[in-house]
Formats: structure tokens, C-alpha cells, sequence
């Protein structure tokens, strides 16, 4: 299955089975966007197209919804006037020639500029732009994130371990049993308020392991607006992406 057909318009999906869910799942990855359906590993072929049919009025709801963000989404070209969020703040890329090789990436004013030799062929620069910007947010999201987890931390004082960033698709942030917290790089695109807001609430997880009441009201500490920036992050989530 790689398309459902609803009303006369085809909308992709993928399925997934997976050993660890315990039903049926469907939900829209924003960056394509495209229907993923998880499905438990005995779950039967009637089952799936029952769920399926039950599910169509809030597919073609939120199918429109995902195409309208899909449509405001910065289209990149990993060229001059691309647009990039930082901080919230949008930064216009600006390519500047060199005689240097090693390509180099700044922030100046409103823009992003990143220097390639004079003499990089545009494909080349393409691929060296992509990953120097991936380079500089990863970069920039270590050093705040640690600086925002030691802030907060004076507060919570508790215990972590290591500390890792990754490019997740739908995950902000998480915590583990073994008290190491995993962030996404990608937030550095994010208002500051929105990546304290992740940077807090994965701190609470270090205590509680869930999203009880007791969770909220310890987030609430020192996030006293925190259902504010969850709703942020629900409606914006999509335009934290450089595809």
C-alpha cells in the first residue's frame, strides 16, 4: 500500500509494522506530507481496513491541514535569498566568494552568510551550504541547550547524564530511564521561549517518568505558560525543518 484513494484524491502513505505498538496508529508526517500507518505485528488485513474507513472524515480533515503548512513551508534551493529561521527570526542566506576552499557559515544582521570558493560548481555548493548549515544549528543548539539545562537545573537540581542531539522527525526531546536526555537540534530554529519550554519539560521527566498532574505542576515551576508553548510547538512544529 502506498496510496489511499478518498473522494477521488490520492494521498501516499507508508506503513509501518511495528513489534512494540499495541494498535493501530495513523498519523501526518508535516515535511512531505504523507499518512504513516503503524500497525502491531499480528494485526489483521480486515482489521486495517475497517480502522482505516473510520478514520477518513479525520483524514481528509487534517490532509488539508497538512497540505496548507506544506504550502507555507520555505522552499530551499541552497541558494542566495533562502530563508532560514533562528530563534525564531528569520535570516536570509547570503553567499559570498572566496579564495579559501573550506567553506565558513556566520550570522551577520539578518543574514546567513556562508562563503564558498569562487570556483565550487553549483551542485557542489549545494551539498557544501546543506551541510554547513546543518553544522552551525547543531553547533549552536549544543551550546544554548547545555547553557538553558544548566540555568534551569539550579532550580530543579537534579541528576542527568549524558546529553545528546539528534535530527528526529517528530521528537523535540526525550528522556531515558538511564536519566540521559536526547534534544533536537532543529529547536535552534525555534523561539528561545519554545526551547526552554522543551529544555524544562525533559529536566521534569528526570523525576517523573510520565505526564501525570504532578509532572505539569513541577514543568509549572518555573514554566508557568508551558500549555501556551505546547501549542506553539503543535501548530509551528513543521516549519523547524531545512527540507
Amino acid at each position: 500500500m502506498d496510496e489511499l484513494i478518498i473522494n477521488q484524491r490520492k494521498i501516499p502513505i507508508t506503513v509501518r509494522r511495528s513489534p512494540r505498538a499495541k494498535r493501530l496508529k495513523l498519523q501526518i508526517e508535516s515535511e512531505k506530507p504523507e499518512l504513516v500507518l503503524v500497525i502491531p505485528r499480528y494485526a489483521l488485513s480486515m482489521q486495517i481496513d475497517n480502522f482505516i474507513r473510520k478514520q477518513t472524515p479525520w483524514i481528509e480533515k487534517n490532509w488539508e491541514k497538512a497540505l496548507k503548512k506544506a504550502a507555507k513551508r520555505p522552499k530551499r534551493k541552497y541558494q542566495d535569498g533562502d530563508t532560514y529561521f533562528y530563534f525564531g527570526e528569520t535570516l536570509t542566506l547570503k553567499l559570498i566568494p572566496s579564495v579559501r576552499w573550506r567553506p565558513s557559515i556566520k550570522v551577520v544582521g539578518n543574514n546567513l552568510e556562508v562563503t564558498l570558493h569562487k570556483a565550487t560548481t553549483v551542485s557542489d555548493g549545494k551539498k557544501a551550504i546543506k551541510k554547513k548549515v546543518q553544522e552551525f544549528y547543531k553547533k549552536k543548539a549544543e551550546e544554548v541547550i547545555h547553557d538553558r539545562l544548566q540555568f534551569y537545573n539550579e532550580h530543579y537540581g537534579l541528576r542527568y547524564n549524558r546529553v545528546s542531539f539528534r535530527n528526529q522527525k517528530t521528537r523535540w526531546g526525550s528522556c531515558s530511564s538511564a536519566k540521559n536526555l536526547n534534544f533536537n537540534w532543529r529547536l535552534i530554529m525555534a523561539p528561545i521561549e519554545i526551547i526552554d519550554y522543551v529544555v524544562v519539560h525533559e529536566l521534569c521527566h528526570l523525576k517523573y517518568m510520565n505526564h501525570s498532574a504532578a509532572f505539569w505542576k513541577l514543568v509549572s515551576e518555573r514554566m508557568p505558560n508551558y500549555k501556551e508553548m505546547r501549542k506553539w510547538l503543535k501548530e509551528n512544529n513543521y516549519l523547524l525543518s531545512l527540507s
